[in-house]
Order: C-alpha cells, then sequence, then structure tokens
C-alpha cells in the first residue's frame, strides 16, 4: 500500500508512511495492489467511518470484472479495465491484455485496488514526482488524471496494432508474393474489435457513473468526463477503422487474385483459339481416306505447314488488336 495526500492549494502531494485521519482540507489517496489488498476495508472504515458493501469489495479483488460503475450514499466506485504491458518484440503476443482498476471515492479520501501490472498508476505517481502534472484537489480529479493515462495507453496500442496490421497488409496486396499469415491476419482483427468492445463498456461505465454520482455533478466534473468521452471515442473510433481497413485489405487481395487468374484463363483461352483451327486442319490430313490428293502432291506438306503458320499467325494478329493478349 502506498499513501499519498493532496492539499486544495495545489501542493506537492506528499508521500506517507501511515495516516491516522483524514484531512479537512484536500484527500488522502490509498493505492494497493491485489496482493496486499486483503483487508483493504479496513483503512475505509477506520478513515471514512463507512462500511463498503460486501459485492464490491468482491468486483474490486476480480481483476478481470469488466468495466463498471456502482456505488453507495457515502462512496461512488469505479471499475475501470486498463491495459497490461506487453513484449513488442513479440509479434504473436496479444496486445489487448486488461486487468481492471477498481476506485472508492469518499469526501477526503480515494481508495484504489489493482493489479500490479496497471502500470498507468506508477506512471502518474512519477509525473506528480516530476510536477508534470495538475495536482488534483478532490478525489475525482485524480481518477480522472489516472483513467485518462489508462486511455492514453490504448491510443499507444492502436498505434502498434496500426504498424503491425500495414506490415501485414502490405503483404496482402502484393502480387508478387503468396500470402499465407491469415491467422495472424485474423488474430489482429480480433484484437480491434476486442478493443473497440473494450471501449464501448468503459464509456458505459462513464455514463453511469455521471448519472449515478452521490453528489451533484459540478460543472468542472462534467468537462472532464465529457473529455473522457471524448478520448475514449476516439479510440473506439480508430479500432473501427482498423477493421474496415483489415476488410478493405482482404477485399484488394481477392480482387488481385481474380484479376490474376482472369489474366491467366484470358491468355488460356487465346492459346485455345489459335491451336483449335490448327488442330482442325492437321485432323483433316490426318485421316486414312486413299482418295487425298494433296498426300501425293511433292509440296503439299509444306502448303499445310504455310496454311498452319498463317492462320496462327492471322489470329495472333487479331488478339492484339483487340487488346486480348
Amino acid at each position: 500500500m502506498q499513501i499519498f495526500q493532496f492539499s486544495r492549494q495545489g501542493e506537492i502531494p506528499k508521500r506517507l508512511d501511515h495516516v491516522e485521519q483524514l484531512p479537512e482540507e484536500g484527500f488522502v489517496w490509498l493505492d494497493f495492489t491485489r496482493d496486499e489488498a486483503i483487508d483493504w476495508t479496513v483503512w475505509a472504515k477506520k478513515l471514512a467511518d463507512v462500511t463498503i458493501n460486501e459485492e464490491h469489495v468482491s468486483d474490486s479483488l476480480n481483476e478481470d470484472h469488466p468495466s463498471y460503475s456502482d456505488g453507495t450514499e457515502d462512496y461512488d466506485m469505479v471499475i475501470f479495465q486498463a491495459l497490461t504491458p506487453h513484449d513488442r518484440t513479440d509479434e504473436d503476443a496479444d496486445l489487448i491484455v486488461t486487468k481492471s482498476a477498481a476506485f472508492f471515492l469518499f469526501d477526503h479520501l480515494l481508495i484504489s485496488v489493482r493489479s500490479a501490472q496497471n502500470i498507468s498508476f506508477d506512471s502518474v505517481k512519477r509525473k506528480f514526482c516530476e510536477t508534470k502534472l495538475r495536482f488534483p484537489s478532490t478525489p475525482f480529479g485524480l481518477v480522472h488524471v489516472v483513467i485518462d493515462m489508462m486511455v492514453e495507453r490504448y491510443l499507444k496500442i492502436t498505434d502498434e496494432l496500426e504498424d503491425r496490421l500495414e506490415r501485414i497488409s502490405d503483404e496482402l496486396i502484393d502480387p508478387k508474393s503468396p500470402f499465407h499469415d491469415w491467422q495472424s491476419l485474423l488474430a489482429y482483427r480480433k484484437q480491434a474489435h476486442k478493443l473497440e468492445l473494450l471501449c464501448g463498456k468503459n464509456l458505459d461505465a462513464l455514463d453511469t457513473w455521471r448519472r449515478e454520482m452521490r453528489s451533484e455533478i459540478t460543472e468542472n466534473q462534467r468537462i472532464r468526463l465529457s473529455d473522457l468521452r471524448e478520448h475514449i471515442q476516439r479510440v473506439s473510433m480508430h479500432a473501427d477503422a482498423l477493421q474496415r481497413d483489415i476488410e478493405i485489405a482482404v477485399q484488394l487481395h481477392f480482387s488481385s487474385v481474380a484479376h490474376r487468374t482472369n489474366k491467366i484463363v484470358q491468355s488460356l483461352t487465346v492459346l485455345s483459339a489459335i491451336f483449335f483451327p490448327l488442330t482442325l486442319i492437321t485432323g483433316i490430313y490426318g485421316m486414312n481416306f486413299d482418295h487425298m490428293p494433296e498426300l501425293h502432291w511433292r509440296y503439299g506438306y509444306f502448303m499445310v505447314l504455310g496454311l498452319l503458320v498463317t492462320v496462327a499467325g492471322a489470329l495472333l494478329l487479331y488478339f492484339r488488336r483487340r487488346g486480348i493478349f
């Protein structure tokens, strides 16, 4: 567990070793990872004199819980799905792997229960120490900062997913190289779809939080939630665009394959059309009749060869002028 105290005057948050009571101004942030959060509700009872609903406790300890918002008259609960780190060197690694983070907002207290893989929390703390962020003065403000950092990681994932899909798409529409990596293409499309669904659940959670917030929402909070919503919608639109790009690339691939097949069939058809009359002529002179004058003519063989060449050349010239061959 890590403890931070935020003041209303915008001072740098203080890292505390322990806390006995809540401040009259500002708030205290207790950040738990799930491996140490078995008795986190004791702190809510001790500092805010609030007993957490058992279902909410269970939800907070479930790292695969979907994005969700609920609450009581004493606190708001927001669960948000955050992306976990992945191996960038492994092309087969799943980019969309999430672990939930639960936020419990009280008047002067914020408790977060999360997976140790939710690195957005560490990024926020590091930026606070570097004074690169405005210091929030309310639990709502801090939750907004952390969730915004989570959504920022969504955008980075969409960029990486787009780079991988672009490489596959280039291979897909290259007429000189056959494409065989359909499994990876399907996996990336599933990840883009998974990201789009994840954004939809996150939007639902934010909308529920806004509607059911225990205190009347202020104009500043409304603006911040709208910004978060637009941020998530931008990720969702990007994921949807990636899926459309994949479908277009696949259509172009099969169109290219069909075009090459048509060209091959066309060439074979032209060759068949050229050799058909030649086969007819040679078939006629291959019949075993006794009375065929040309068979006993001295120049009959050369005449037939000339006829074959003339017919083949004429047909070839005809097809070339028509742009067929």
